[in-house]
């Protein structure tokens, strides 16, 4: 459906244009690779052969920059900018931004235990720079298939939140926005937009999150085709990322270390790559803990752990339980604050990070830290040995991202960094690591959210560049003919 929605998107501006869908594709590329400042027709025509991506590169007709920008002006993608911009020889230019009556819906689903467990949904622009509204609510638990409630928590707050800021703008004078879709992140892998099932819960088919919450849109007629797309939570987070560093790096990694788990994404020649079955760059089950055929036996492993207690959030799990997925000494069992919690026997992981040397147990607490920080680090190291990023970036919780001076919590940074820049692939690029704070509460519910949303923009990119392996729509020959996309 969301390439279906794209490509009727794409043949009326082709059609409008009389240009290729892949120029209009190169067009938004670069007009979102400056957002939110703006562009103008000359930059855009321009190209630039240094340019991290090849969509960037080479040079365009300025008639055809300007026939693919009347299209997309007409259908409110682009709009005329505010700034008055200037060429290099000093002549005014006309700027351009993405247009501003477009909207997306950015929807951040959180886990607990392995399950949805509440739904965060926030309108914003359609570059994710302005948010217009947000509305949260818990996933009830009341039986029967979780991802439906899911999808119509989905449902309800989109249609909510684009109604009330609709009221808002006529109040203003305005017309109503126009959805360009809804993006949705998830603690899981994904695939085609169905949500894979975790490990420990492999038993189950996969969820077909797109679809159902397609399906529930459509039944209102104001919604009737929105495309929907369904990412992992930390590739959104890597397609949020490189759009923020403006793709000045061409391979980059990030890393995200949740409560429960830890996630990577993968971008490689500045495009987020899923791997074969949407399970590429899983850095929470690179095993780091024992050396092969040195994990310990299943009965000589304390506390209440393992997919049978996947479920229970109340269940305890140290360094020395196995990870979901049933084996030891994976990152996931090692690095996040949930283990290291339990590892310790304490009830707030902000309490052990703020620990000093004051208190009589610290150097035990920054010892556990050390370790776990040194796990995340090993895993680190065998990314960079691996695919060799130009930059890593490590969201971790603010009280690891920054923690206070000579506290316990300093302690895990100093272990991550230590093993990561120690790694072969590392030599020459002693800051390729990056560390940001991952907000608690409503603030990285907001950070998934737009991450979600900013995938929108880069699916449609993607299927106007013919870069996503889909095969609808319809491609010019030499002679201005149209046949069929192979």
């Amino acid at each position: 459906m969301v390439h279906e929605q794209f490509q009727k998107w794409l043949d009326e501006l082709v059609e409008e244009s009389a240009v290729g869908q892949e120029v209009l594709g190169e067009v938004l590329a670069r007009t979102s690779l400056r957002a939110p400042a703006e562009t103008s027709r000359v930059e855009i025509s321009a190209g630039n052969p240094a340019a991290r991506r090849p969509v960037d590169q080479r040079a365009i007709p300025q008639g055809t920059v300007s026939k693919a920008v009347k299209a997309l002006r007409d259908k409110g993608l682009l709009e005329d900018g505010e700034k008055v911009l200037r060429g290099r020889d000093g002549r005014t230019l006309s700027p351009l931004r993405l247009g501003r009556g477009f909207a997306i819906a950015g929807v951040k689903v959180e886990h607990l235990a392995g399950q949805p467990r509440q739904v965060t949904t926030a309108l914003v622009g359609l570059d994710g720079s302005w948010v217009l509204s947000t509305q949260a609510a818990m996933v009830p638990d009341a039986g029967g298939d979780r991802w439906r409630h899911v999808a119509q928590l989905v449902r309800d707050q989109v249609t909510a939140l684009k109604h009330d800021c609709d009221k808002d703008r006529a109040n203003h004078g305005l017309g109503p926005l126009q959805m360009f879709g809804v993006g949705i992140e998830v603690g899981a892998p994904v695939q085609d937009g169905k949500v894979m099932p975790l490990l420990d819960d492999a038993g189950r088919p996969a969820a077909d999150l797109a679809a159902l919450v397609g399906q529930m849109l459509d039944e209102e007629p104001e919604f009737r085709s929105v495309p929907v797309v369904v990412e992992n939570d930390v590739n959104a987070l890597a397609v949020l990322a490189v759009n923020e560093e403006h793709y000045t790096e061409s391979d980059l990694v990030v890393v995200g270390v949740f409560d429960e788990g830890v996630g990577g994404g993968l971008v490689m020649d500045a495009r987020l790559r899923r791997g074969g079955n949407g399970k590429a760059m899983e850095v929470g089950h690179l095993a780091v803990g024992f050396p092969p055929g040195k994990e310990p036996a299943p009965q000589n492993v304390r506390g209440d752990h393992g997919p049978a207690a996947a479920g229970n959030p109340e269940a305890t799990a140290g360094f020395d339980a196995p990870c979901s997925c049933g084996h030891f000494g994976h990152v996931d069992t090692l690095a996040t604050p949930r283990r290291i919690r339990d590892e310790l026997g304490a009830a707030s992981f902000e309490e052990v990070c703020s620990t000093d040397a004051r208190d009589p147990d610290f150097d035990r607490i920054r010892g556990v830290l050390s370790r776990s920080g040194s796990a995340l680090g090993r895993a680190l190291a065998h990314v960079s040995n691996t695919v060799n990023p130009n930059m890593v970036i490590v969201y971790l919780p603010a009280a690891l991202a920054k923690p206070g001076h000579d506290t316990a919590g300093a302690a895990y940074q100093a272990g991550m960094r230590k093993e990561a820049t120690g790694a072969f692939a590392a030599s020459g690029q002693p800051e390729y690591i990056t560390v940001r704070p991952l907000p608690a509460g409503t603030g990285g519910a907001l950070l998934g959210a737009k991450a979600a949303a900013v995938c929108v923009l880069e699916s449609f990119i993607e299927h106007a560049l013919r870069l996503d392996g889909c095969s609808s729509g319809l491609r010019r020959t030499s002679t201005g003919s149209r046949v069929p996309a192979a």
